[in-house]
């Protein structure tokens, strides 16, 4: 990456989407650790939940459960985009 004025690398900007990528590669490595160890807690689940007609109270279904992951997983990029901007703007990059 080099900045427009002097052709050189520039460190600031380097080292923030270095930064920027490593933060995003963690937060996807969790959400794919988090996704193994459901996937197999639910499928050793016990088979007389599975029998069960309906959900049990106070359990959320399978797409609930999706849906709050999901959820989860988007306001975590929102947060990564506002801390973004909010750096960009302090160093005036924006």
């Amino acid at each position: 990456m080099t900045s427009a004025s002097n052709g050189h690398p520039n460190a600031v900007t380097d080292g923030f989407t270095e930064m920027m990528s490593r933060s995003q590669k963690a937060v996807t490595d969790a959400a794919s650790g988090m996704a193994e160890m459901w996937g197999a807690a639910l499928s050793g689940a016990d088979d007389a939940a599975r029998r069960t007609s309906g959900s049990l109270p106070g359990v959320p279904s399978a797409g609930e459960f999706v849906d709050r992951a999901v959820d989860t997983g988007i306001a975590v990029l929102e947060m990564q985009r506002s801390v973004a901007h909010q750096v960009l703007d302090a160093l005036r990059l924006r």
